[in-house]
């Protein structure tokens, strides 16, 4: 990571992470680390962060937290959430979400097209066939 990424991702952090987090732990009622793996971006994804990355998993567990039952399986089996970027090439048939040993990893190209990331529905409808 070169000075330009760790610099942009320091702005993430220091601007929006926080307050994603803070929002994340309200919504499932409990402390849910979200762990992103910062080598793994380049500077274009980095930009992204906020708003295709973040902002759309917080919404995804908003949908899927709307109810006590949600709310239960999430608190249950989810621990912490893993971030990866994966490179924009073939993103769309490698992007993988996975929950394993309570870590929810979500694998993705968030500085490219669009088919190489998850909307809020598709993690959403994922966690609710999963959990």
């Amino acid at each position: 990571m070169g000075l330009q990424e760790k610099k942009a991702a320091q702005t993430i952090k220091d601007e929006y992470l926080g307050a994603y987090q803070k929002e994340l732990n309200e919504i499932v009622g409990k402390e849910l680390p979200i762990e992103i793996n910062w080598d793994s971006f380049n500077l274009n994804a980095i930009k992204f962060i906020p708003s295709v990355c973040l902002q759309r998993t917080v919404d995804a567990f908003k949908g899927l937290c709307s109810d006590t039952f949600g709310k239960e399986a999430v608190q249950e089996s989810i621990n912490s959430i893993s971030v990866d970027n994966i490179p924009e090439e073939g993103a769309d048939t490698q992007k993988s979400l996975k929950l394993e040993d309570g870590v929810f990893k979500i694998k993705a190209s968030y500085g490219g097209h669009y088919s190489g990331f998850y909307t809020d529905d598709d993690i959403r409808k994922y966690l609710e066939n999963t959990l």
